[in-house]
């Protein structure tokens, strides 16, 4: 009745105005939710043409009889079995810098089965999927908000850019008389004013968070969903102003790196070893780095075509065979996919069970 009698008071202009605006919001919507998965179906097409050219490029450039003959002369199972151990230490590695980021609200098992379980989507999802079903499990099992754990996955992420940029600035000086001395000092000032970068980014939001807000709001007003930066954006952008601090990063910092520096080194060593490739320390981190450059390129999951481009680019740099750099990126992508695929099918399996289980 109420609706009735102010429909009636109002203008027919007025009445008009308002039916048109009603009936844009709902043509609106309607185009976001069909045009959501069309978008991300042209995102997942782009990404894997990207692959697809790159592997083809590899298949023509790389001469595959010497690398399965690098292969079948250089078999060790002994490296195998340290290769196993260093990808559990690796988890553990990630699980004890998760639950340090959560600031412990997550348990230490709870949190490895959320690492193992990120691990192991990341190697078959786009676009680094396994990050947030890591944080779905988190906030699922031991009610973690989205919030916090996608502000601290944020913080993650940016000490993961990092830590690639500083091994590879170590890489490069260990390589001092090995790489040619003008890509060398390139790839230094290209490095460094990276980090220059990053820190100013962090610098901007730590300080400056609040003042972002009054900027975004009519962006996010544009788009209809200032109902949504409201209750979840303003306060992830505080959480994240917060987590950027000394106290919230320099352990988790300084863990990642050790990882990398230890763990990850090790296990591009011993997977050249196990395929019969000759990989020092030093050549190992900056394989490494190139590597985990490639991963940030847009393509298929596990980064299929751009990460065995990066580790045949690195070889090359190094002016070492690139049979021997494709076969050393192919054995880490399938025995990564191996080891971490394994066990967050069997953790996705056991969660989704309890789930559906009847209480």
């Amino acid at each position: 009745m109420l609706k009735r009698l102010v429909k009636n008071a109002l203008p027919s202009s007025a009445v008009a105005a308002v039916n048109h605006w009603r009936m844009r919001e709902r043509l609106y919507k309607s185009w976001s939710k069909a045009a959501a998965p069309a978008y991300q179906c042209l995102q997942m097409l782009i990404a894997s043409a990207i692959s697809i050219v790159l592997l083809i490029f590899l298949l023509r450039a790389v001469d595959w009889e010497e690398a399965i003959r690098i292969f079948r002369s250089g078999i060790s199972v002994t490296s195998l079995l340290w290769f196993l151990l260093v990808t559990f230490g690796i988890a553990v590695g990630y699980a004890v810098r998760w639950r340090l980021l959560l600031d412990g609200k997550i348990g230490y098992g709870t949190s490895l089965m959320a690492s193992l379980l990120g691990l192991g989507a990341n190697m078959f999802l786009p676009a680094r999927g396994g990050d947030l079903l890591r944080v779905h499990y988190s906030r699922v099992v031991a009610t973690v908000p989205y919030a916090d754990a996608l502000g601290r996955l944020l913080i993650e992420k940016m000490v993961d850019l990092v830590t690639i940029i500083s091994v590879g600035i170590f890489s490069l000086v260990l390589l001092s008389h090995t790489l040619n001395s003008e890509y060398r000092n390139v790839l230094l000032v290209i490095m460094l004013g990276a980090i220059v970068g990053i820190f100013l980014s962090a610098a901007l939001v730590r300080y400056f968070g609040e003042r972002l807000v009054p900027i975004l709001r009519p962006v996010f007003g544009l788009l209809r969903l200032r109902d949504f930066f409201d209750r979840h954006i303003i306060y992830f952008i505080r959480n994240c102003a917060q987590s950027l601090s000394l106290s919230v990063t320099i352990v988790p910092a300084v863990l990642t790196l050790v990882l990398w520096l230890s763990v990850y080194a090790l296990a591009y060593i011993f997977v050249a070893r196990f395929v019969g490739v000759a990989l020092s320390y030093q050549e190992s981190l900056f394989v490494l780095f190139v590597g985990g450059l490639g991963l940030m390129i847009p393509a298929a999951p596990s980064g299929v075509g751009t990460f065995h481009a990066s580790v045949v680019s690195a070889f090359v740099l190094l002016e070492r065979s690139p049979s021997e750099g494709l076969l050393l990126a192919t054995a880490v992508h399938f025995l990564f996919f191996v080891v971490y695929v394994v066990p967050a099918a069997l953790i996705l399996g056991h969660w989704r069970l309890n789930r559906l289980a009847p209480r």
